[in-house]
């Protein structure tokens, strides 16, 4: 299963060239993780932060640009689980406009304690939540 939220590539989105500038794509991902938790796991970060006192902050992440977004474009981020560990998640996000792919990227967020700012277990609830979003990998594809 995927998550997917689309953003319109607005003029503050872009460099003088009119093409979306690289780090605004990763704000774009981290609004399509917030929409995640919010909308496809019924968990605002406002609340996993504040009254949980759970965070999950970015530990890893990378990007592989294949085209350039430019203004007016309708970018479809697609979002799914790639790894669920036991205090960390890796999520796969694609961009893509119409069919045609922009981005590759994998985001590895680590569950943390605000707390105490140390690493703790995905609580159980928020688990089965995320399970049905893990990609499933044939053994064709691996090998």
């Amino acid at each position: 299963m995927q998550f997917t939220s689309e953003f319109l590539i607005r003029f503050s989105h872009c460099d003088p060239a009119g093409i979306v500038y690289f780090a605004n794509f990763f704000d774009m991902i981290n609004a399509v993780v917030e929409d995640w938790f919010g909308q496809a796991l019924r968990i605002p970060v406002q609340d996993l932060l504040m009254k949980r006192r759970l965070g999950f902050p970015v530990v890893d992440s990378r990007c592989e640009f294949s085209s350039p977004c430019q203004l007016g474009d309708r970018l479809v981020m697609e979002l799914s689980v790639a790894h669920l560990g036991r205090s960390s998640l890796a999520l796969a996000v694609r961009g893509r406009v119409g069919l045609e792919e922009k981005l590759r990227a994998r985001h590895t967020l680590a569950m943390i304690a605000m707390d105490s700012f140390r690493a703790v277990p995905i609580p159980d609830d928020l688990r089965e939540r995320i399970a049905p979003y893990l990609e499933v990998v044939s053994e064709a594809a691996t090998t």
